[in-house]
């Protein structure tokens, strides 16, 4: 018995010498490149209180595992080299290790599209070839696969690197393959690539929580992140409200139980407690396929991703900004570079201006990092028919020139694409300024396309362009005064105007501002016709008759074609306040266009198209919208959505409410416009028998439970004066 007890004991401790070998993070294996001069991160697991030695060039660091058995140290700035050399820790000996320079790349499916495969779809022009003669012992990769994503951070992910020869660059992504290339014909040293993509993905999952804590904007999805994490005291706030409604809930319950009374269910789950479900949640990926490699040391990364967020708008760039902000500060570089691919034109379907929109977002971002953040504009390779352009030569080699000019030094690369800078109105004519090109040059022979200017009313028509040293003249025949331009604004446009370098310039608009003034005096100047013209003060009798100061109606024939409502007043505290939105017609009755009175017959609750709004009020979204909705009628109304548009609330009247059964003629009243998918109430008269005491706002009622201003009655409060004009373009 006592030989037995002995036998289990040595072995015992046999395995408890084995387990407390020391390990070093998945990252650090043979073939490996550890970046060139900078401080570089050395860590691993260990038995609590273990020592590690760590050995390289020269340099001999030692540590102890904490309590956790967490260990790490940073060898101090390594010089470049070429010829192999051995990682030494404790025991452990990391062979075939050079120095150079380290980047890692990420994305979704166009960055992980690789060089070939059996599917002509899914692979690089001629990439068989490129990898034939791709072969390069200075290049080393190291693939985050297969694709994983977790609830909270792991780092037990096994990574290996490899030198990159003519079979593993097949699978190899293709945007990766040939930056590698570009840098290491350039720069002559080793590059290490690691990659981490994976299809169709979001931002968000690949972003930290520090990410979205570092931006105000996106505070939304920081909460939901945080409040998942049992560190944060978002999350110990949530759990203990929790705790308290269900205990309340319990006891009543028990009462209610043993007094014979109705047993009301539990309270519902708290959804920022619930945990991820899926890979597309933020930070899961993050968790799983960043994390094992955090913060081992790189030059920067480059970022291929954007179709599966298309349709965000301008909240991309401030979700950018939070990958841009986290990995800097997860991977303790507060000087990274990140350079990363514009979108190419798609077919996407649905709204043909969302691209753009993301491509403004895209802009955004890189003009407000310069000169750490780049933007490879690749609007001139794109494949309308296929999301995946197959030539991803020029967009590695775009990127690369990038790190090679800002990053390294080289004066006679010139990554910068051509960029708007300024604009000014000159008679029929819109002068745009650029930087970042000396020399124009154009595609083929046709003219410059693919421009368009408009006037006040916001109507686009095709531009005439003329080249102007480095400016762009732009003017139409069929718009007196431009006032707005903008270039590609479609999903399906190609790029034909470069620079000297042959770069092409990306997609923009610009726009003037203007005062109320200008607005009503080149409206009907123009094609525009004056149908109303009303003094909200002197409002409606009876909800049946407006008293309006013009009224064209009777005057005017035809169909009408478009329609467009200048709203303007003063608001105490504020001074003049104005709006212009203009819409595709609703009706094609003029007399039908304007206050929504029992004698106008006027019922619509309905969307609208081709929506265009300018204003001066703060926090009305201003530009060009595929739709938006309007309620006019002369009844009550309730909360209840009728439309079903997206963010709706039904607690609250907002922009999509349901018209009453009540009499008209007794009802409340209601002609608002807006734009639902920015949530957002454009103008609301409501009340209108109420006259000084009718609701009355320009954009959303922030200071109310009702953001179309329904009960405020506020008019005579908030404003001194407030008008309502009304237009049409007829047919």
């Amino acid at each position: 018995m006592k030989k037995r007890l002995f036998t289990a004991v040595l072995a015992i401790m046999s395995m408890a010498i084995v387990e407390a070998k020391v390990t070093p993070a998945a990252i650090f294996t043979d073939h490996m490149v550890l970046q060139r001069e900078m401080p570089v991160p050395v860590w691993g697991m260990a038995d609590a209180g273990e020592k590690v030695t760590v050995s390289f060039a020269g340099q001999t660091l030692e540590t102890t595992a904490d309590e956790k058995g967490n260990w790490m140290v940073k060898l101090t700035p390594l010089a470049t080299n070429a010829t192999p050399q051995v990682l030494t820790i404790n025991d452990i000996s990391l062979q075939d290790v050079l120095v150079g320079e380290v980047w890692l790349c990420s994305g979704q499916s166009n960055m992980e599209m690789p060089m070939w495969t059996d599917r002509a779809r899914w692979r690089n022009i001629d990439g068989d070839k490129h990898c034939a003669n791709g072969a390069n012992p200075l290049i080393r990769m190291a693939r985050m696969s297969p694709r994983r994503w977790e609830k909270f951070p792991r780092k037990d992910f096994p990574i290996s690197w490899a030198a990159l020869d003519a079979d593993n660059a097949q699978s190899f992504s293709a945007v990766s393959f040939f930056f590698g290339h570009e840098l290491q014909a350039k720069l002559d040293i080793p590059i290490g690539l690691i990659t981490s993509h994976w299809g169709g993905t979001r931002i968000e999952p690949w972003t930290p929580p520090c990410g979205f804590d570092s931006i105000p904007e996106l505070k939304d999805i920081a909460y939901r992140v945080n409040a998942k994490l049992p560190s944060r005291p978002e999350y110990k706030e949530a759990a203990q409200k929790t705790i308290e409604a269900y205990r309340q809930w319990l006891d009543a319950f028990t009462m209610a139980s043993a007094n014979g009374a109705e047993l009301l269910p539990p309270p519902e789950y708290p959804e920022a407690l619930k945990p991820a479900i899926n890979h597309q949640q933020p930070t899961v990926l993050y968790n799983a396929m960043i994390v094992p490699f955090v913060p081992f040391a790189f030059r920067g990364a480059i970022w291929y991703q954007g179709c599966s967020n298309r349709g965000d708008d301008m909240l991309y760039c401030h979700k950018m900004q939070a990958l841009f902000n986290g990995w800097k500060e997860v991977f303790q570089n507060p000087s990274m570079s990140f350079y990363f691919v514009q979108l190419a034109p798609y077919r996407y379907g649905g709204d043909p201006e969302a691209l753009p929109r993301m491509w403004e977002a895209q802009s955004a971002f890189e003009k407000a990092n310069e000169p750490k953040v780049g933007m490879a504009v690749i609007n001139d390779i794109g494949d309308y028919g296929d999301i995946h352009p197959h030539n991803k030569g020029p967009v590695g080699k775009r990127l690369a020139d990038f790190a090679l000019a800002r990053d390294y030094g080289f004066k006679d690369i010139q990554p910068d694409f051509p960029r708007h800078t300024t604009f000014k109105n000159d008679g029929n004519k819109l002068v745009v300024s650029f930087e970042h090109v000396k020399r124009w040059k154009i595609e083929g022979d046709a003219p410059i396309a693919d421009f368009q200017v408009a006037g006040i009313d916001g109507s686009f028509k095709p531009a005439q362009v003329t080249i102007q040293g480095t400016d762009l003249v732009l003017s139409s025949p069929d718009v007196k005064r431009p006032r707005a331009a903008r270039y590609l604004w479609n999903q399906t446009v190609t790029g034909r105007l470069f620079n000297e370098n042959g770069l092409p310039l990306t997609a923009f608009r610009v726009a003037e501002s203007f005062n109320p003034e200008e607005v009503v005096s080149e409206l009907v100047e123009g094609e525009w016709k004056l149908a109303y013209d009303f003094d909200l003060f002197k409002g409606v009798i009876d909800n049946k008759t407006a008293q309006y100061d013009v009224d064209n109606t009777k005057s005017l024939t035809g169909k009408v074609k478009k329609v467009a409502y200048f709203v303007n007043g003063i608001k105490r505290g504020d001074g003049t306040v104005w709006l212009f939105t203009s819409m595709d017609a609703f009706t094609a009755d003029a007399a039908k266009c304007g206050v929504p009175t029992v004698s106008s017959g006027a019922v619509f609750q309905q969307k609208v198209t081709n929506v265009f709004v300018a204003s001066n009020a703060q926090g009305i979204p201003t530009g060009n919208f595929p739709e938006g909705n309007i309620e006019f009628w002369s009844s009550n109304y309730g909360n209840q959505p009728f439309l079903k548009l997206p963010g709706n609330n039904a607690q609250a009247y907002d922009f999509d409410d349901s018209k009453g059964n009540a009499s008209p003629e007794k009802g409340y009243g209601c002609m608002q416009v807006h734009l639902f998918t920015e949530k957002t109430t454009l103008f609301a008269y409501n009340r209108f028998a109420g006259r000084e005491n009718a609701d009355f706002g320009i954009g959303n009622n922030k200071g109310n439970n009702n953001p179309d201003w329904t009960f405020m009655s506020n008019l005579s409060k908030d404003w001194s004066s407030a008008n309502i004009k009304v237009f049409v373009i007829l047919e």
